[in-house]
C-alpha cells in the first residue's frame, strides 16, 4: 500500500521511500529526541482534540488493527458518525489513516481536520 507519508517522502526524496520499504533497518539512523519530542506533542494535541468532544460527537478506532479500521470506518461513515477518529481508508494501492476526519454527511463529503505523518515506529 502507498500512503499519505509514502507521497510526502517520495516528493522530497525518492530513495527514502525504497529505503523505508526495502533497505536495512538496522542501518537507520536513530530517531533523534527532538523528533521523538515532535511525536509526543503531536499525541497531547490528539488528546486536548478529542479530549474537548463529547462521546456522541465521534468514534475511536484508534486502537483497532488496520483491518478491523477500515471496516469499521465503512460501518461509521454508514451510519451518519461526523467525526471518526483514527479511521483507515484504501482503495486502488492507496491507504488514508488520518487521525481524525470529519464528514459532511448530506454530501458524503470527507474533510480533514487533524493528520500527523506517521513512521515506522512513531506513536
Amino acid at each position: 500500500m502507498i500512503t499519505a507519508s509514502d507521497l510526502y517522502d517520495y516528493v522530497t526524496c525518492p530513495q527514502r521511500v525504497y529505503l523505508d520499504h526495502f533497505g536495512d533497518t538496522q542501518l537507520r539512523d536513530s530517531i533523534s529526541p527532538f523528533v521523538h519530542l515532535l511525536w509526543e506533542r503531536g499525541s497531547a494535541y490528539e488528546q486536548q482534540v478529542i479530549g474537548g468532544l463529547g462521546p456522541e460527537e465521534y468514534v475511536s478506532l484508534k486502537e483497532l488493527p488496520p483491518e478491523a479500521k477500515e471496516v469499521e470506518t465503512l460501518n461509521a461513515l454508514r451510519a451518519g458518525v461526523p467525526l471518526i477518529y483514527g479511521g483507515r481508508i484504501s482503495a486502488d494501492g492507496l491507504v488514508g489513516e488520518p487521525d481524525l476526519d470529519a464528514f459532511d454527511v448530506a454530501s458524503c463529503v470527507g474533510i480533514h481536520v487533524l493528520c500527523t505523518c506517521h513512521r515506522p515506529g512513531a506513536r
